[in-house]
This record gives structure tokens, sequence and C-alpha cells, in this order.
């Protein structure tokens, strides 16, 4: 029993941890990086050194930590880019799968672990 629901956990957690990097990479690809950085963001609330223009040339990107869309803002004196980068929703969401397919893995663990400690106190009791 608890094998099977130690499978279970691994499976749902897998499938819906891809689920969710594929829908990140989907939203966050779909219509052009650089476009959706322009129309959708993220923004930089606050630059640092220097403030970004939105009429300044931006540059998109996946980024893989934290999952999201992460966008490059030219700085308004145009000496270097500002990111701005996703929020964590997404990959704390991701995190959350991972963490069930692992219960699911220590589930498994365990009932083997039990399994060959009962079977090694029913050796034990047929010698003796």
């Amino acid at each position: 029993m608890t094998r099977s629901i130690g499978i279970s956990l691994i499976v749902v957690g897998i499938i819906a941890a891809l689920c969710v990097v594929a829908l990140a990479w989907l939203s966050a690809t779909y219509g052009g990086l650089d476009y959706k950085c322009l129309v959708e963001g993220p923004r930089r609330a606050s630059a640092p050194f220097a403030v970004t223009s939105e009429a300044m040339r931006v540059h998109g990107s996946f980024s893989w930590w934290p999952l999201g869309r992460a966008c490059n803002w030219q700085r308004a004196d145009g000496q270097s880019f500002v990111m701005a980068g996703p929020g964590w929703t997404t990959t704390i969401t991701f995190l959350l799968c991972a963490a069930v397919a692992s219960v699911g893995g220590l589930l498994i663990a365990i009932g083997n672990a039990r399994t060959r400690s009962l079977a090694a106190a029913g050796h034990q009791g047929i010698r003796g």
C-alpha cells in the first residue's frame, strides 16, 4: 500500500513539475520575449545608478532561476542594462511539486526498509 502511494506521488509530482516548467516557458515566450517585455514586463521599480526608460532598448530572455521571463532594460544613460527578473510564484510552485515527488520517494524507501526488517525478523525466528 505504501509503495503504490509513493509511486503515485512520484508520478503526480514529476508530471506537475514538468507542466509548471512548460507553462512558464510557453507564457514567457509566446509572442516573442522582447515584445512581451515591452508589453507585460517585468519592469524594475527602482533601478540602481540610473533610471531605466521603456523607450530604450529591451531584451527578453527565459530565466531558469527563478522560473519565468526576465527583461534587460537599457539604462537611460545608455551605459548598460538593468535586469528585471520574474517573481518567485512559479518557482515555488515547481518546488512544491518536486517536494511531492520527494515524499513519494521517501514513502517507498520507508516501505522497503520496513519490508527488509520484517523479512530479517522472520528469518531469525525460523532459525531459532
